[in-house]
């Protein structure tokens, strides 16, 4: 079993129906379905918490949303950046957007050893409520668009893709969609974010409302019988949350009392719902639609995957938005090898600049300009995927809505970003030319990014064993590809870790047959150190003979041979450092902002 299929197991039976029966969603429904936006982003319903996604549409449980976001993998960021992120000792901001690598699935926790992932799209823009959650993630897919290792595209773009979103119930159109961030994001940030109430701070918050309400009921029914209770209570409460001793559960009291007076009736949950939600009207005049843009494999040459477009959109007209992160410091994305003790040859668990070894995958999706160490990167459904073109249909310009972009900000020098913990610049993309539904998306990355793409071309050279390599997914995908002993040529294999799903029960029992048996769902990946043979079965497979390391954890391995093991009882992942993504020499160049668009005040590189 895959690992992108383990995690989805996890989800009940029932949720997991309705996703499948639903999965049309994902690849559109007619001209008819799209005919209004499906999916807007506008200021979340959550106070001072910035933007939010809103469905446009109504929704079914288990029903998809969106098209599916890549998911770019940022590799030993401390190592390279030389501090700690945590103590801000260099400017993440992106360490606010980030998911750690284990919650994309498809191994992607192995490509380093500390490894998160930008997730653009739904990874991104919506806010987390732990009561309202009503979007989950499927796994990342893993594969390079069809571009093998030889390819000069290879290790360009990144492999983990299509992490898709559904609905955990059922929605009304205009509904904000929220996630988990799990509690510990909240908690490592109390200092900047104060109490955001947390699932367990809702009991004593409920007891507190309905406390009130027997306090209302009590003085209405001895004393004051007019407006003036109403004005009491309305001062009372506002005293009541103006309190100095906060808590996360009067953080999840509600802020004005004419909700509370809801909540007296529903409760807290049915009025934090209720105020989740927006009017299409409000999401028209007000949001931005962000459901014309969906990936496939790009019509580009070595380009792997592209955006094209869900609906036809006239010359001129609006594509989407994408907000900016910026990194005011484009060396913070660069990377270098170990440093080691010139006596003793020991590691010393730094960076030794005399020898780069390149740049973080992220560079190649923010925008940049020659003249400021400045870089920008978009995040937004499907923007991602927005391809080069010497002669595009698309451009992107500054956004001129002042609730996405602060356009001050284009007046402050670079230092200024520095200080600055928020996303709030912006772009939009709009079409130079007509553009039907299916058409692929293209912008102009600009003459620096083309002239560096031509070099790279002139001077690609393959790695080793680039011609013969087999990628994880494809020895998963086809079970046909026969896998090399011990004696045979393995160029093949490349870096590849072979697993054997096996029972536990038969390793207690000293069992050295594989078998069939009720508890296959129950077994456990054991590692495969050595293919000893392999054996032609019945129905044109083979069946082999393994050596498996069935050690625990911090005791030494013990060697245990299992014969008759099925292809499908293997499974296999890349090893740390050998995936496309670390590929010696891969193009990395971020996109160009025009010069007609770059301010002045960002350009502080002396030519």
């Amino acid at each position: 079993m895959g690992t992108a299929m383990k995690l989805l197991s996890l989800a009940p039976a029932s949720l997991i129906a309705a996703i499948a029966s639903s999965s049309s969603a994902n690849e559109g429904d007619g001209e008819g379905a799209r005919a209004q936006c499906s999916l807007y982003l506008a200021q979340s319903t959550i106070p001072h918490a910035g933007l939010g996604m809103f469905t446009g549409v109504p929704l079914e449980r288990g029903q998809y949303v969106g098209f599916g976001d890549p998911a770019i993998p940022i590799l030993d960021m401390d190592f390279h950046a030389g501090g700690s992120m945590q103590k801000e000792d260099y400017h993440w901001l992106i360490s606010e957007y980030v998911w750690m690598a284990k919650e994309m699935g498809a191994d992607m926790s192995s490509e380093a050893d500390t490894t998160s992932a930008f997730s653009s799209g739904f990874g991104a823009l919506p806010n987390c409520h732990f009561r309202l959650k009503n979007i989950g993630e499927t796994p990342v897919m893993h594969d390079a668009a069809g571009i093998g290792r030889a390819d000069v595209g290879a290790g360009a773009f990144t492999p983990y893709h299509n992490r898709s979103t559904y609905t955990l119930t059922s929605l009304e159109a205009g509904s904000e969609l929220f996630v988990d961030y799990g509690i510990n994001w909240f908690l490592s940030r109390e200092a900047d974010m104060g109490l955001v109430p947390v699932d367990s701070s809702y009991p004593p918050a409920t007891k507190f409302v309905k406390a009130a309400e027997r306090l209302v009921e009590t003085i209405s029914a001895e004393s004051m019988r007019d407006d003036s209770m109403e004005r009491a209570m309305v001062d009372l409460w506002a005293f009541v949350k103006q309190s100095p001793y906060k808590s996360r559960p009067l953080s999840a009291v509600p802020t004005e009392y004419s909700v509370a007076q809801r909540a007296f009736e529903v409760g807290i949950q049915q009025t934090e719902l209720e105020q989740s939600i927006r009017s299409l009207d409000y999401l028209n005049e007000h949001g931005k639609c962000v459901d014309n843009i969906k990936s496939g494999a790009s019509t580009i040459p070595h380009a792997g995957r592209g955006a094209f477009a869900t609906k036809s959109i006239s010359k001129g007209g609006y594509i989407s938005i994408s907000p900016l992160l910026h990194i005011p410091e484009r060396q913070t994305l660069d990377m270098y090898a170990d440093a080691f003790d010139s006596e003793t040859g020991e590691e010393l668990g730094e960076r030794d600049f005399s020898k780069p070894t390149g740049h973080q995958l992220l560079r190649n999706y923010c925008f940049g300009h020659r003249s400021s160490t400045l870089l920008l990167c978009p995040y937004a459904p499907g923007v991602q995927f927005i391809n080069h073109n010497e002669a595009p249909n698309a451009k992107f310009v500054w956004s001129e809505d002042p609730v996405f972009h602060n356009s001050s900000w284009l007046e402050e020098p670079v230092p200024f970003f520095d200080n600055v913990w928020s996303a709030n610049l912006a772009i939009e993309y709009v079409a130079i030319s007509d553009i039907n539904e299916g058409d692929e998306i293209f912008i102009d990355y600009g003459a620096e990014w083309q002239g560096a793409w031509t070099k790279h071309v002139a001077q690609w050279q393959p790695p080793e064993g680039a011609e013969s390599y087999m990628s994880p997914q494809q020895l998963t995908d086809d079970p046909s590809i026969v896998i090399p002993t011990q004696d045979e040529d393995g160029s093949m294999m490349g870096s590849i870790n072979i697993w054997c799903w096996i029972s536990p029960d038969s390793i207690a029992a000293d069992h050295h047959t594989w078998k069939e048996g009720n508890d296959w769902e129950n077994g456990i990946e054991y590692h495969v150190d050595k293919i000893l043979f392999r054996t032609p079965s019945d129905d044109g497979s083979h069946k082999y003979t393994v050596e498996l390391n069935v050690g625990e954890d911090g005791e030494p391995s013990v060697p245990y041979v299992v014969v008759d093991v099925p292809r499908k009882a293997l499974a296999f992942y890349q090893n740390s450092y050998a995936s496309e993504v670390h590929i010696e020499g891969a193009f990395r160049h971020e996109m160009m902002i025009p010069d007609a668009m770059f301010p002045e005040a960002w350009k502080n590189v002396v030519a």
